[in-house]
């Protein structure tokens, strides 16, 4: 895989077309960003070779070790990535 790519929000409807846009390019590893990441939701995104992450932890725990290239958000809501 290329470029990792934080999708916040990955199972709603913006963040979720996102991640079906970067999967349909290839060429980039995708980490989807969940208030939940042991829903359905979170679950069929990991299935499709996402690297499902919870949101609202430190900054480590989100992101990981790999620093993402670009982090996605969705308009009007927060993507809280503490220091």
């Amino acid at each position: 895989a290329g470029k990792l790519v934080a999708v916040c929000g990955a199972t709603g409807q913006q963040g979720g077309a996102v991640v079906d846009a970067l999967l349909g390019l290839g060429g980039f590893k995708v980490r989807g960003l969940t208030r939940d990441p042991s829903s359905p939701s979170s679950l069929k995104l990991a299935s499709k070779g996402v690297e499902v992450g919870a949101l609202g932890g430190t900054l480590s725990l989100v992101l990981g070790a790999e620093m993402p290239t670009s982090v996605n958000t969705t308009p009007g809501r927060s993507c809280y990535l503490p220091a």
